[in-house]
C-alpha cells in the first residue's frame, strides 16, 4: 500500500502521522491548477476556450495540435453564426506560444479572421531558454498537424522560423499588447487589452506561465529588480560573480549547473529533499556540490536582497541568518498561470465547489441512498424510512412485477414448479429477487460503460490490447457470475444458497457468508454444500489471491473485481477527479484498518456466535461497512472523486491483496529517462499515486511504494512513452519498500 499500516514506532512517528492526515494541502508538482473545460475545451464561461499548456497539454507538438484542433471544431458553428455584423473577429486568440499559433495557422487556412495578442515575446516559452538548447520534436508517434512548421531544432532555429512564418502566413500577431478583460456583449465578446479592444465570437485562451513567473516578495525585489532574472538565456554573460540561485526544480537546478564553472553558486531552496526535478538533474547538482562547485543550502529561504550581498535563513539551524557575498540573483521558483485574471473573467478552475456542486452531490446522495435503502427493504434498519413509508403488500407486489418482468429470458431454463418457488418461497423468494434485479442493472452498467471506456482507451493506448483484455475480463467476468447466481447455482444449489456463489467471484474479506449463515446440525443441512462453499472461500482468500498478488500485484482489483469493475466502467470518466496529493495518500490507512475489522468479525461470528450473522457485531460491520462504505458513500462520490474512493480507502480485500503484493509480489511499473512531468500520468490515476514524482526520478513503483492497481491508464496517457510494466523477480534492491519520491 502507500503507507506503514498505520503503525509508528514512536510518540514522534505517531504525530507526523496524525499531523499528516489534516495538514493543509499545498502545492503539488504533480497537481497544478488548471481551468475547467468540457469535451470541446470550452470553460465555464460560454465562448471562451482554453488549449495548450493552460489545459494542461504539454510538449511544442502537442500544443500546435491542440490549436489545430480547437480551430477545426469551432469552423463549424462559426460559419454558421451571424457574420453580418462589421468588426466583429471569428477568433482573439490569447498567448503566441505553440497552441496560440497552431490556432491562428489554422485561421487562416480556413478563412476565419482571428487577432493574436501576446504580453511578451513570440514563443515566450522558447524565447526563455537556455541559448542553444535543443528541442525535440516529441512524441515521435504523433504527426504534426496544420501548416505551422516544428522539426528536431534549437531554440534560436524556432524562433527565427516561427518570426518568418508569422510574416509569411500574414497571421496577425501583435507583441506587448496585454488582455486586460473580456465580457459578453450580447452575441459578440469584448476583449479589452491594454492598446485597444476587440468584438469576437469566440476567445481563445492560449497563455503558458513564462510570461508569469512566481516572486519571492522579499525586501529589496524592487529596489533592486536590475540584478534579478528569472531564466538564464545566456551562461556566457556570466563570469566571476557571485550568483544566488533561489528554487528547487529542473530549471533552477539547470542554471546552478551551467553557471557553476565560471561562477561562484549557491543554490537555495525551501525544500527539504529536491522532490520537484528529475533524477540526473539532482545527481548533477550533487556531484558538482560535493566537488565544491556548488554552494547547497536545503530547507533554506530567501530573506533579502541587498546591493552586493543577500540574506537568507537556514530553517534547519533554527533560523540561522546567512549572509552571501552576491552579484547577481536568479529567482526560479516557478511560474503560474494567471489565475487572478481567470477569476476576473468568470473562470472556473477544475475540481473547485459551488453551491451548485453541492446541490448536486445532496441530490445524488439521496438517489443513492433510496436505490439500496429499496434493495434492503424488509432488512431493518438499511431500509429506513422506506419500511414505514411503504406496506409490505405494496412492495412485494411491486417487487414481484418488476421482477417477472426482468427475469422473463431465463424463465425457460426452469420448471414451472421451480420458477414458482422462485416467486413464492416465503423464506427466500424476496431476497432472490431484490438481488436478481440489483444485479442485472449493476451488470447492464459495467456493460453499457465498460463499452465506452473500452474504446475511449484502445482510441489512446499504444498497446490497444492490454486495456481491451481488461475490460472484456471485467465485463466478463461480470456479465458470467450474474448468469452463475441467478440461473446455474439456484438449481445447483436451490433458491436457499444460490446467492453465496458471488463469494466465488468476491472472495473474504470482501464477502463475508460463504462463512456465515450455516446449519451443520445432522439431517438440516447439505454437508456437500457447506465444505464446497467453505473450501472454495478459504483457497480464494489464503491461496488464489496470495498467488495473483505474487504474480500480477493487485491486478484483481482492475481485471476481476465487481466494486472494482463498477469503478472502472461508470466511474472512469471521472477518474481525473480522485483525491491526490500526500494527505490524501496519509488516509488510505483506513483499508487496513477496515481489513483488520473483518478479519476481527469473521473470527467472532464463525467461532463465539456457531456462523449465525444474528449478532451486534455483525450487524454493526454490515451496517457501517456493507451499507455505507461500499454502496451509498462512495457510489454517490463517484462525479466529484472519481470512481476508487471504496476500493481506495476502504476495502478489506483491495487491502489484503495490497499488503501480499507488499511482501511478495513482482509486478511493477518502471520508468525511463524520457519524462517531461507533463502531470498526465498522476492527473489519470484513479488510486492516487504521484506517477510522475516516480517517472521523473526514474523510479519504479508497485504496491512496496504505492497503492497501484496496474490498470495500466498513466503508461497510456503518457506522451512520451516512459512507463512500462515489468514481472521480472525482485532484486536485493527491491527487497526494502521505498519512499515516494513526492
Amino acid at each position: 500500500m502507500g503507507f506503514s499500516l498505520g503503525f509508528t514506532a514512536n510518540k514522534g512517528d505517531r504525530a507526523s502521522f496524525l499531523s499528516s492526515l489534516f495538514a493543509p494541502k499545498r502545492p503539488e508538482p504533480s497537481y497544478p491548477r488548471l481551468p475547467a473545460v468540457d469535451a470541446r475545451d470550452e470553460t465555464t464561461v460560454p465562448g471562451i476556450y482554453a488549449v495548450g499548456e493552460v489545459a494542461g497539454t504539454p510538449l511544442i507538438k502537442l500544443g500546435i495540435n491542440a490549436g489545430h484542433d480547437l480551430v477545426q471544431r469551432l469552423a463549424i458553428d462559426l460559419r454558421e453564426a451571424d457574420s453580418a455584423a462589421e468588426d466583429v473577429l471569428d477568433l482573439v486568440i490569447l498567448g503566441a506560444g505553440s497552441s496560440g499559433l497552431g490556432a491562428a495557422a489554422a485561421a487562416e487556412e480556413l478563412g476565419l479572421s482571428a487577432v493574436v495578442l501576446e504580453a511578451n515575446h513570440i514563443a515566450e516559452t522558447v524565447y526563455t531558454m537556455t541559448k542553444g538548447k535543443v528541442i525535440f520534436a516529441e512524441p515521435l508517434d504523433v504527426s504534426k498537424k496544420g501548416k505551422l512548421w516544428f522539426e528536431e531544432c534549437t531554440r534560436e532555429e524556432l524562433l527565427d522560423r516561427w518570426g518568418q512564418q508569422v510574416k509569411d502566413l500574414g497571421l496577425d500577431v501583435r507583441c506587448f499588447e496585454k488582455v486586460l478583460d473580456v465580457q459578453r456583449k450580447g452575441q459578440f465578446l469584448e476583449v479589452r487589452s491594454d492598446k485597444s479592444s476587440y468584438r469576437c465570437k469566440r476567445f481563445i485562451l492560449a497563455a503558458g506561465k513564462s510570461g508569469n513567473p512566481r516572486k519571492a516578495g522579499v525586501p529589496g525585489e524592487v529596489e533592486y529588480a536590475a540584478k534579478i532574472d528569472h531564466r538564464l538565456i545566456d551562461p556566457a554573460l556570466f563570469a566571476d560573480q557571485d550568483i544566488l540561485v533561489y528554487g528547487g526544480g529542473d530549471v533552477a537546478l539547470e542554471a546552478a549547473i551551467s553557471l557553476c564553472d565560471s561562477n561562484r553558486v549557491t543554490l537555495v531552496t525551501i525544500d527539504k529533499e529536491f522532490t520537484y526535478p528529475k533524477k540526473r538533474n539532482v545527481d548533477a547538482l550533487h556531484e558538482r556540490a560535493d566537488s565544491g562547485k556548488i554552494t547547497l543550502h536545503m530547507n533554506s529561504s530567501l530573506a533579502e536582497i541587498h546591493a552586493k550581498e543577500v540574506t537568507c535563513i537556514d530553517h534547519g539551524a533554527a533560523g540561522k541568518r546567512l549572509r552571501i557575498a552576491n552579484d547577481h540573483v536568479f529567482e526560479m521558483i516557478g511560474a503560474e498561470l494567471p489565475l487572478e485574471f481567470f477569476a476576473k473573467l468568470g473562470i472556473k478552475l477544475a475540481n473547485t465547489w459551488a453551491w451548485q456542486r453541492w446541490a448536486l452531490l445532496g441530490g445524488l446522495f439521496l438517489g443513492v441512498y433510496s436505490l439500496y435503502a429499496l434493495k434492503s427493504y424488509g432488512k431493518g434498519l438499511v431500509a429506513w424510512p422506506y419500511e414505514d413509508l411503504i406496506a409490505p403488500e405494496t412492495y412485494t407486489t411491486s417487487l414481484r412485477s418488476l421482477f417477472e418482468l426482468a427475469f422473463w429470458p431465463f424463465h425457460f431454463a426452469f420448471t414451472d414448479e421451480a420458477y414458482q418457488t422462485i416467486l413464492s418461497d416465503p423464506s427466500h423468494s424476496t431476497g432472490f429477487q431484490q438481488g436478481y434485479l440489483y444485479s442485472l442493472i449493476y451488470t447492464l452498467v459495467m456493460v453499457i460503460f465498460g463499452y465506452q471506456a473500452m474504446f475511449r482507451w484502445r482510441g489512446i493506448a499504444r498497446n490497444k490490447q492490454y486495456q481491451t483484455n481488461r475490460y472484456l475480463s471485467l465485463i466478463g467476468f461480470q456479465v458470467a457470475f450474474f448468469l452463475i447466481v441467478n440461473v446455474v447455482a439456484v438449481q445447483a444449489f436451490t433458491l436457499q444458497h444460490a446467492w453465496r456463489a458471488w463469494g466465488l467471484y468476491q472472495p473474504f474479506p470482501l464477502f463475508f457468508n460463504t462463512f456465515f449463515w450455516w446449519d451443520t446440525s445432522p439431517g438440516n443441512e447439505s454437508m456437500a454444500v457447506f465444505w464446497f462453499f467453505v473450501t472454495a472461500g478459504l483457497l480464494g482468500t489464503f491461496v488464489v489471491i496470495p498467488f495473483l498478488s505474487w504474480k500480477h500485484g493487485k491486478r484483481f482489483c482492475t481485471w476481476v473485481c465487481g466494486c472494482g469493475g463498477l469503478a472502472e466502467t461508470l466511474g472512469d470518466r471521472w477518474r481525473h477527479l480522485s483525491p491526490k496529493g500526500e494527505r490524501s495518500r496519509a488516509w488510505e490507512f483506513q483499508a487496513v484498518a477496515v481489513m483488520a475489522a473483518s478479519f476481527l468479525v469473521g473470527l467472532i461470528v464463525v467461532s463465539v456466535y456457531n456462523m449465525s450473522g444474528s449478532n451486534i457485531w455483525w450487524n454493526t460491520y454490515n451496517y457501517l461497512v456493507d451499507f455505507w462504505l461500499v454502496a451509498v458513500i462512495p457510489i454517490t462520490l463517484y462525479p466529484f472523486f472519481g470512481g476508487k474512493v471504496w476500493c481506495r480507502y476502504w476495502c478489506p480485500l483491495a487491502a489484503w491483496n495490497g499488503l501480499l503484493s507488499k511482501w511478495f509480489g513482482r509486478l511493477r511499473i518502471k520508468s525511463n529517462d524520457k519524462c517531461i512531468s507533463c502531470t498526465k500520468c498522476s492527473e489519470h490515476c484513479q488510486v492516487g499515486v504521484d506517477v510522475m514524482a516516480f517517472a521523473k526520478n526514474q523510479t519504479s513503483f508497485d504496491n512496496q511504494n504505492s497503492a497501484c492497481i496496474h490498470c495500466g491508464i498513466c503508461i497510456d496517457v503518457c506522451p512520451m512513452d516512459v512507463l512500462s510494466f515489468d514481472n521480472s523477480p525482485r532484486t536485493h534492491a527491491d527487497a526494502k519498500p521505498a519512499s515516494n519520491p513526492s
